[in-house]
């Protein structure tokens, strides 16, 4: 701390003390007299260096008179109150000090290294004193030397208050090394140099990108926004930038804008169009390198398609539907179904699937039906109905689905029980009449018909011996007699029909255990008793059977 005294006069001797004034307006015990001191033609003014442990005010007391005291303070510093006698010789006072320790000067700085290098320039970049002696950096010096010589040379005429500085003007491939200490109101520290000499030559380094918390390779964005992509880079000679869209050109709402280290791409008003991969290609005689970019652009899905009445019953109107060609660029969250009787569109509900079962329809009127997509940047357009639906309880023919019964031909072992399912439908739901022949099958110790909404069943536990040797088929079909044959000697097998050639007709396989006859594609010619012979040295065995064939003349 220091104060100037002044108007004091020549050749006369002086005595000084101080005294500490805290926030409470407690003053303390006078210091130590300082002097006596001897005004000369050299002291115009004095100074006096004052050192304590507290926050307090600083006053001087005089032991002689003295025409003022001028206390040096910054422009616009608070008045501080002083006891009365000294307001006739304080003009001006300084703002509240904190009272500490002696300082010191800082150290060096723990590292100084080369950032970069021109043919006339080196620039340097240091970290900050670990220790700044108790006191503000006020900046730094910076020295440098050239090859062999060892006469240090400061660079700065100014003190530098950042920690980075370009050393400009030098000669090119000419080697230099440089120091730096740092400055505080003590005075200067001690120096920090270069590990070793750099040469005032050109740098070339290939591309590189800088990122940070902010940069993001995936934009997305609402179609009629806009999106901005850029890139900070670096490198010598500076790279040159040149973007890119895969598979497609720019569209003419682009924007490129590169400077020096920095290049974007903006997209105004942007469309589905718009969605896609953009790849930025930086380049420079040192290498190469590329950042892809993926933008999504986000809009109302396509209409749903191919909107239809799967059932219609009473008071209920199932609709069915199949997704939007186009989902928008984003995820299906859901369908809206919407009906009107009358003039009015209403929604009676959504769903994540592609049915919708609208319920509590009046019996009797007729309803229009729409369905809308909707995904996170909206709703699609509406799909209707081709035409109005009455809702009343349809009548829907009968039917019976034959598509799992191959060739319509059912074969099982004989004492076994054999099964036949039929899928059925129709509305009102139909009357199912199971039958052998012309003869009405109904439900017995051997026989078990069951019939549900949609499906009916015969299982039948044990053959007639009629039903054994008696072949049903519908034209066009296939007939497949199969025999098991038993004897010793192995028996000869012969098939016959009256009026025709089986072995042309048909095809006929024997082996030692068995035999079958194979005709395809039956027609009612095919109807009739076949007989077959089973003949060896022991005897003759003889079996009849019994083909039908059921349909149109072939």
């Amino acid at each position: 701390m220091g104060f100037t005294v002044s108007g004091l006069t020549q050749d006369e001797s002086y005595e000084f003390r101080v005294y500490a004034k805290n926030a409470v307006g407690s003053v303390s015990n006078p210091s130590l007299i300082v002097g006596p001191v001897t005004c000369i033609d050299a002291c115009g003014e004095f100074l006096i260096y004052i050192y304590g442990y507290f926050c307090c005010l600083f006053l001087l007391d005089l032991f002689k008179y003295l025409t003022h005291i001028n206390i040096l303070c910054p422009t616009g510093a608070p008045a501080i109150d002083l006891p009365p006698e000294y307001l006739d010789v304080v003009h001006n006072i300084s703002m509240p000090i904190k009272a500490a320790e002696p300082k010191d000067i800082p150290c060096a700085p723990s590292v100084v290294c080369v950032s970069d290098s021109t043919n006339t320039s080196i620039s340097l970049e240091w970290s900050r004193p670990a220790d700044d002696g108790g006191m503000d950096i006020l900046g730094y010096i910076i020295e440098m030397v050239k090859g062999e010589e060892t006469e240090w040379k400061r660079v700065n005429e100014e003190l530098v208050a950042e920690t980075h500085y370009v050393a400009a003007g030098l000669e090119t491939g000419a080697e230099y090394k440089f120091r730096i200490a740092g400055v505080n109101h003590v005075g200067r520290g001690d120096e920090k140099e270069t590990p070793e000499p750099t040469q005032a030559v050109d740098r070339l380094t290939p591309p590189q990108v800088d990122i940070d918390a902010t940069f993001k390779q995936t934009h997305i964005v609402k179609a009629g926004g806009s999106v901005c992509l850029g890139i900070n880079f670096r490198g010598k000679p500076i790279p040159t930038a040149t973007w890119i869209k895969e598979e497609g050109e720019l569209g003419v709402m682009t924007e490129i804008i590169t400077t020096d280290g920095y290049s974007s791409l903006c997209i105004e008003n942007c469309s589905r169009t718009d969605t896609g991969k953009y790849t930025v290609n930086l380049e420079n005689a040192s290498g190469s390198k590329a950042i892809t970019f993926t933008v999504k652009v986000m809009d109302a899905p396509g209409a749903p398609q191919d909107v239809a009445f799967m059932e219609v019953s009473r008071g209920t109107v199932t609709l069915t539907w199949k997704p939007p060609l186009n989902d928008g660029g984003a995820r299906i969250h859901h369908y809206i179904a919407k009906p009107k009787g009358t003039d009015k569109w209403v929604v009676v509900g959504n769903t994540k699937n592609l049915t919708y079962a609208v319920e509590k329809l009046n019996k009797g009127d007729e309803y229009d039906f729409r369905v809308k997509a909707k995904n996170e940047a909206g709703y699609s357009k509406p799909r209707e109905t081709l035409a109005p639906v009455l809702v009343k309880e349809p009548h829907i023919e009968p039917a019976a689905d034959l598509s799992d019964i191959t060739n319509q031909l059912i074969t099982c072992r004989s004492g076994s029980i054999f099964t036949i399912e039929v899928p059925i439908s129709g509305r009102p739901a139909p009357k199912v009449t199971w039958k052998l022949e012309e003869m009405r099958l109904k439900s017995s110790d051997r026989v078990s018909i069951k019939v549900t909404k949609d499906r009916t069943s015969i299982s039948v536990k044990e053959l007639h011996d009629d039903l054994k040797k008696t072949i049903c088929l519908r034209a066009g079909g296939s007939l497949r007699l199969f025999v098991n044959i038993t004897g010793r000697p192995t028996p000869a097998i012969t098939w016959s029909k009256p009026g025709v050639d089986l072995h042309n007709r048909g095809f006929i396989e024997v082996t030692n255990t068995s035999t079958t006859l194979i005709i395809d594609k039956v027609h009612r010619y095919d109807a009739g008793k076949y007989t077959l012979v089973a003949e060896n040295s022991a005897g003759k065995q003889e079996v009849n059977i019994l083909v039908k064939v059921y349909g149109k003349l072939m």
